[in-house]
């Protein structure tokens, strides 16, 4: 997957959103299989970092788009990733 993008930047951002889409649901459904307690805390301490690291890569990104404009094809894509992956954490919050 790393040769798909041309900016380490972007590489990282959708690294960084599969990450926290995948972990987030996987304490959600561990969760409501076995409604242990613990998995609770777990999805909110990560749900709660993965929305403040996406946050915080989201000015980054806009940044690199206007700073290359020339690729804005790819950073387009890895920025509409990256906002996709806000509110669903914040539903999985909601959800725990």
């Amino acid at each position: 997957m790393k040769n798909r993008f041309k900016y380490v930047s972007n590489y990282f951002a959708t690294l960084m959103a599969i990450t926290s889409l995948a972990t987030c649901l996987i304490c959600l459904l561990l969760f409501k299989n076995s409604s242990d307690t613990g998995f609770v805390g777990i999805g909110y301490a990560l749900s709660l970092a993965a929305i403040i690291a996406n946050s915080v890569m989201t000015p980054v990104l806009i940044f690199n788009t206007f700073r290359r404009v020339k690729d804005y094809k790819e950073h387009i894509k890895v920025l509409v990733l990256l906002l996709a992956s806000i509110p669903m954490a914040l539903y999985y919050l909601e959800i725990l």
